[in-house]
């Protein structure tokens, strides 16, 4: 998410009616001035036509300065006398606002600030909040399979056709209701691996959803879209013709390093991590398409649940090596913060992945949820 460092300053001059930079205005101002988040391009551009007011989470001063005009009033008024006490600090007398509100433009997912006052004004900085369309994202592990019973089930069946059994069914349906329960009436979009015992576990989280849904009467359709990507496909661990061969290569994974032990004719855990963060980098990108405070749900297995949470929080791979599995059928939720510039894990699955409690820590999620994320760098997505 792209933090908002910055307000731009869009003024529109009177005279020749167009937009020009705040540094060569030479003519009278129109009586909008209007301030936005620096996650639209960052050239100046007009006023958006169309405006839909929405409670926002906003700071405590601009809180006061939209339900209370005068306390805009008044903080116009201090920057005008301190710009007439120091000249070389403004251009401009400014007169006291007759209003102001906080609007926010859905298809853009930003917040704006628009103040109306007189001819001339003094430029100032209200914070402005970024606007990040996912509340939440919810990693949930496929029901119990047959290869969770028999790890030798590898040696007769192809990974990707490995099925649920019919204790996974029930874990998926139990998860569905929590799901219809965390998220309410909340919009829910669904990315899913292409295996089978992933679909089959949607059919059953789907199902459970539905139907805490009809129980408590919510209305409405809140499903926005299903996805499935290859990217959140299991690591493949080859193929074996005995189950010796396999319980011996598993063995070897143990000794040499989950992350870096690559299977015959599979992958290691390195591969996985270069999936994860090829899907990242496009969801950065398709999110801000979401409705705003969607819920994201990850269906995917376990080894891909421990790597996005390596991935996202920037961990070694160290502690990467003392991460297990969430269980089958688990929810993990990482819930965007109050400032909206990083996420945090739930304490539950901290427990239970036997990640360090640090990571729920202030400086443990924010600062590394502020990492650049790209192919080639480090850390997390929604800087």
């Amino acid at each position: 998410m792209a933090v908002v460092r910055r307000c731009s300053h869009h003024r529109i001059c009177k005279q020749w009616g167009r937009i020009v930079s705040c540094g060569s205005l030479k003519a009278p101002l129109c009586d909008v001035m209007h301030f936005t988040s620096s996650t639209w391009p960052p050239h100046l551009h007009p006023q958006p036509t169309t405006q839909t007011v929405r409670p926002l989470e906003v700071s405590k001063e601009t809180k006061a300065l939209v339900e209370e005009p005068a306390v805009a009033v008044n903080l116009c008024e201090t920057a005008a006398n301190a710009a007439t006490t120091d000249p070389a600090s403004s251009m401009f007398s400014v007169p006291s606002p007759t209003s102001a509100y906080v609007t926010h433009t859905e298809s853009q997912g930003r917040m704006s600030i628009t103040i109306r006052s007189g001819d001339r004004r003094q430029m100032l900085k209200f914070p402005t909040q970024p606007v990040e369309p996912v509340k939440r994202i919810i990693f949930l592990r496929n029901g119990r399979s047959l290869a969770n019973v028999n790890v030798c089930t590898h040696v007769t069946t192809p990974d990707w056709r490995i099925p649920i059994v019919p204790e996974g069914e029930e874990e998926s349906y139990d998860a569905g209701r929590r799901l219809a329960q965390l998220i309410g009436d909340e919009p829910v979009y669904y990315y899913l691996s292409p295996y089978v015992r992933c679909r089959q576990s949607f059919k059953h989280v789907l199902r459970g959803y539905d139907a805490y849904r009809s129980e408590h009467k919510m209305e409405g359709e809140s499903i926005v879209g299903v996805r499935e990507d290859v990217r959140l496909r299991d690591g493949d661990i080859g193929r074996y013709k005995s189950k010796e061969e396999l319980l011996h290569h598993l063995a070897e994974r143990e000794k040499y390093g989950k992350f870096y032990y690559r299977f015959p004719h599979g992958e290691s855990g390195a591969d996985v991590c270069d999936r994860v963060t090829s899907f990242l980098d496009a969801f950065q990108r398709e999110r801000m398409d979401f409705p705003m405070d969607t819920n994201v749900v990850i269906l995917t297995h376990g080894q891909t649940i421990r790597m996005f949470v390596k991935r996202w929080f920037n961990l070694t791979v160290d502690t990467y090596h003392s991460m297990v599995s969430p269980p089958t059928g688990s929810i993990s939720t990482l819930t965007r913060m109050h400032h909206r510039s990083s996420f945090r894990l739930d304490d539950a699955c901290i427990e239970s992945m036997r990640l360090p409690p640090s990571l729920n820590k202030y400086n443990g999620y924010k600062y590394r949820n502020k990492q650049v994320l790209g192919s080639m760098s480090t850390g997390a997505p929604f800087m």
